[in-house]
């Protein structure tokens, strides 16, 4: 009789405990920016479960992976039965400043999958966006996607701040002669 209550016990400590295999993440990278993350649940949840934990296994990936926002392209899940545990996927693609549409990573994400998304983007030699990648983005996000142009006398920041005020291509440009 004691070693079933010793048995019972164990069992309940182990469904109390935060279950490791929540940490793990699933993904594939499509191209540079573009991941797909899934889930899928162990052993009981619900397709609302798997939805709320894929978000934030991409928003780890992203924070992992060195960007700092993200915008959902696709999202797929399949409800449970019970032959069937509960699954979902979701396609995003990464950037390294905010704009419409995209969700903050940071304010997403859960360290623990960080954690485990740096290991295995490392495991895949991934190489996470260089100082050059985040001032090329930062010029075409204040150019309006134009990349290459000249930044003249105004740094990346003072552009970048100038079209999210809402200034032109074109005001920005003589507010920033070239040299």
């Amino acid at each position: 009789m004691k070693k079933i209550k010793l048995f019972v016990g164990i069992c309940l400590l182990t469904l109390a405990a935060p279950r490791a295999s929540q940490a793990v993440i699933t993904f594939t990278q499509l191209a540079d920016n573009v991941f797909v993350v899934s889930h899928r649940v162990k052993f009981i949840g619900s397709r609302g479960q798997a939805m709320k934990l894929v978000y934030t296994k991409a928003a780890s990936l992203c924070v992992a992976a060195g960007y700092t926002h993200l915008e959902l392209a696709e999202q797929e899940s399949q409800a449970g039965n019970q032959y069937e545990v509960a699954n979902a996927s979701v396609r995003v693609k990464f950037f390294l400043a905010d704009g419409e549409g995209r969700l903050d990573c940071v304010k997403n994400a859960n360290q623990e999958h960080v954690t485990h998304a740096r290991n295995k983007l490392a495991k895949m030699g991934y190489q996470a966006p260089g100082p050059e990648t985040v001032k090329k983005a930062a010029a075409e996000e204040g150019s309006g996607g134009s990349a290459g142009t000249p930044t003249g006398t105004c740094t990346i920041e003072q552009i970048v701040t100038m079209a999210k005020a809402g200034l032109s291509i074109e005001q920005i440009t003589a507010a920033c002669p070239a040299e």
